[in-house]
């Protein structure tokens, strides 16, 4: 297999793949999405969760902040060894099996309301150069608002490389992906009895994800027009704790690569959603499969832990 395929590979890999930071990080390989406030009790004013209910890997990170502009800080690590590829030269690259510990800076502009370009720029600790910094980026339109739609494009590609190697580009706009994504709020006559305490609350989204190129890891090739439907539901716990749960269709089969999950989910912390809050979340996008599937995955230890803080300023 050509370097080139195997790093397009590696750039799945549950634990190396970069999910905006809130993680989102993440993606995480990001969602767009999106925070789903929630009203409990009917006649009552939606209003902003402590907490961002978001879908990874299309996901980004100052879901529902007031501030034009915004940036955060992120430390990232999986919770068991992998064999990761990191450039070291314009020629040359190395290939390691270890923990793979990141630190994330991230930058959000807003200059009209919901309207927003977002850059995440990716270090990893063990091996700090210029070749090996990646970025991912993403940009659109997200209202935090329940019942309105998001349209985003986001590229987490491993390949967006400000100094690439030899015969690559900085990056590659097609191989980014556009979402489009319906926020909603379950009727009450549910919520009201799945919620544990009264003032929390859970947000949902449906959402169409359109890839122009796409890498095929059974022909070994680079394909076009890949599909995935997704659906997703967030539990916030007293304002700050959090579960989110992700569900993923293929239409065609064949486009589900060995790294695309049939769920993903994360939990966590988060202090809040203002400048100053600092969020610790486990997040889980190792290519899972349903358990009814001949080859059901579930590994816990496949997860990464990350720790976020945004920057008061």
């Amino acid at each position: 297999m050509p370097n080139s395929a195997k790093h397009k590979i590696n750039r799945f890999c549950p634990h190396d793949r970069l999910i905006p930071v809130v993680y989102k990080l993440s993606t995480l390989c990001l969602l767009t999405t999106l925070a789903l406030p929630m009203a409990h009790a009917a006649g009552k004013t939606s209003e902003k969760p402590l907490v961002n209910v978001f879908t990874t890997p299309w996901s980004r990170l100052f879901s529902g902040s007031e501030a034009s502009f915004s940036t955060a800080l992120t430390y990232s690590v999986p919770l068991e060894r992998s064999d990761i590829t990191l450039p070291t030269g314009r020629e040359t690259s190395e290939t390691r099996e270890m923990l793979n510990h990141r630190a994330l800076f991230s930058m959000q502009y807003s200059p009209l309301s919901n309207f927003f370009a977002n850059t995440t720029v990716n270090v990893p600790l063990q091996e700090v150069n210029k070749y090996a910094t990646r970025f991912s980026y993403s940009f659109g339109y997200d209202d935090w608002r329940p019942n309105t739609f998001s349209f985003i494009y986001s590229n987490y590609a491993e390949d967006n490389h400000f100094f690439p190697q030899k015969g690559s580009q900085i990056t590659e706009f097609e191989t980014g992906s556009f979402t489009s994504a319906y926020k909603f709020e379950l009727p009450e006559g549910i919520e009201k009895h799945l919620l544990i305490n009264k003032d929390d609350n859970i947000g949902c989204q449906v959402g169409y994800t359109y890839s122009y190129r796409y890498y095929d890891s059974v022909s070994d090739a680079t394909k076009r027009h890949k599909n995935v439907l997704l659906a997703s539901c967030g539990y916030t716990l007293k304002g700050h704790y959090f579960l989110r749960l992700s569900s993923f269709y293929y239409p065609d089969k064949n486009q589900q690569q060995p790294w695309n999950s049939d769920y993903t989910y994360s939990f966590g912390y988060n202090s809040g959603y203002k400048p100053g809050a600092i969020s610790i979340r486990y997040d889980n996008y190792s290519g899972t499969r349903y358990p009814w599937k001949s080859n059901p995955t579930a590994n816990f230890r496949s997860g990464t832990v990350s720790i976020s803080w945004t920057l008061p300023w």
